[in-house]
């Protein structure tokens, strides 16, 4: 990816070779042409070295090119495997939440259970008090009111009071056997809830070993791809040395060549005094394609930092949150590993799984598997200010939806020790320094 490009290239893609070896053959063939036959041995021989290496570097690029087809082939199954990865995490997040909320339905019917037993109980020792009163008195009551001849009137008060007290016990039993009939539902709507929970936990260790498989085939694809592209550029970098070399050796004979036709020229002028050798030396050998510095940075945190409601991104800068807590493995400006290319971005070293947050309040605008970035999430905060968060394994939002400051939008994706979140911001499309936003 380059410093000041407007689109989003894949990082690690190795660029077009064929033109700049192309310049510097032509280079070496015009410093070839212009060759004396003072040196002619030597020109001979680097002439020679020029051609066997122009024929390596065909074999190599050749090579490269293969490589690379196989490499967008393993990226294109790594793409669909982190699709599935972000698929069962999402489904897994689901699926923990319906079990919590699952749970939580099952600790309310126990609640209820218990609540219904106690008054049960309440019932039961009301209805054995009515029956002990019931049994001592009994229908006795009646037939000595009826052989002692009482007021007919004080009889038929009497009749009445038992046949209440009877009505009254038959209304404490239908409402028994209700509240039984309400035990014996419920126990039978727990007993289903308990084998739903018991499924959707099946359901989720199965999701995890699903993830877990599908995680292992994606870090060996990731593996491989690494591989061969390193590879490939190891190699071509050191032909681009020996070219370098090269280089420096035929830039040395043409000045060789320049100061002895110069020296010749002097003597057949009769100078009484020959003339010295033009001063300087041959050229120095170029240095070696340079290292990227140490871009190990400081830790940076995850945060949040005070905001007024409704505050615009761009009132925000030296003062946003960063996603996520962690250190600092490459930063803003730095070269990478193949020389070539610089950071758009950093990142910030993690645990795989860990949560990444959205730095401010936007829309979702991106959030699918791109290139060397894998799932990768871009998140739209409107002035032209756009953050991207590169490297998960589980993305939670969908295209369209709107975040708010803090609000978790992916997951950190298992790299092995190279595990961490790839982040950046554009204005505008072009990218800027996040340490110059991000105070945390």
């Amino acid at each position: 990816m380059h410093a000041a490009s407007n689109t989003l290239p894949r990082p690690g893609v190795v660029p077009p070779l064929s033109k700049p070896l192309s310049a510097i053959g032509l280079c070496v063939l015009a410093l070839l042409a212009g060759t004396a036959p003072v040196a002619a041995d030597d020109a001979a021989q680097a002439k020679s070295r020029l051609e066997r290496l122009g024929d390596e570097l065909g074999q190599v690029l050749g090579t490269l090119r293969q490589r690379l087809v196989e490499r967008d082939s393993l990226r294109s199954r790594l793409a669909e495997a982190d699709r599935q990865v972000a698929q069962v995490n999402t489904r897994l997040i689901e699926t923990e939440r319906r079990s919590a909320a699952l749970q939580r339905n099952l600790d309310e019917l126990r609640a209820q259970q218990a609540q219904a037993r106690a008054r049960l109980d309440v019932q039961r020792q009301a209805l054995a008090r009515s029956l002990a009163l019931a049994a001592r008195s009994g229908n006795a009551d009646r037939l000595k009111l009826l052989l002692n001849q009482q007021d007919p009137a004080a009889l038929t008060r009497q009749l009445r009071y038992q046949r209440a007290v009877a009505d009254a016990q038959a209304a404490r039993l239908g409402d028994l056997r209700r509240q039984l009939d309400a035990f014996q539902e419920r126990d039978a709507q727990i007993a289903a809830d308990v084998a739903a929970l018991a499924d959707q936990q099946g359901d989720l260790q199965q999701q995890r070993t699903k993830l877990a498989a599908l995680r292992e085939e994606r870090k060996s694809l990731l593996a491989r791809a690494e591989s061969d592209v390193n590879r490939g550029e190891q190699r071509v970098r050191a032909i681009e040395q020996d070219q370098r070399e090269l280089k420096d050796l035929l830039t040395g004979i043409a000045r060789r060549e320049a100061r002895a036709r110069e020296r010749e020229q002097q003597a057949q002028a009769a100078v009484e005094k020959a003339p010295k050798a033009p001063a300087g030396a041959p050229s120095a050998r170029l240095p070696p394609a340079g290292k990227s510095p140490d871009s190990a940075g400081p830790p940076v945190s995850a945060t949040p930092t005070p905001s007024l409601p409704g505050e615009r991104f761009s009132a925000r800068r030296s003062r946003l949150p960063w996603p996520i807590s962690g250190q600092l493995k490459a930063r803003f400006g730095t070269t990478r590993e193949s020389g070539r290319t610089r950071w758009d971005g950093v990142v910030i070293a993690a645990r795989p799984g860990s949560t990444v947050r959205s730095i401010h309040a936007g829309k979702v605008v991106y959030a699918d598997v791109l290139g060397g970035y894998g799932l990768l999430v871009i998140v739209d905060h409107g002035e032209g200010y756009l953050s991207l968060y590169g490297y998960n394994d589980a993305i939670l939002k969908r295209p369209g939806q709107r975040v708010a400051a803090g609000e978790p939008i992916a997951s950190v994706g298992d790299r092995g020790n190279a595990s961490g979140v790839y982040f950046e911001i554009r204005h505008r499309g072009r990218p800027v320094n996040p340490s110059a936003w991000c105070g945390g």
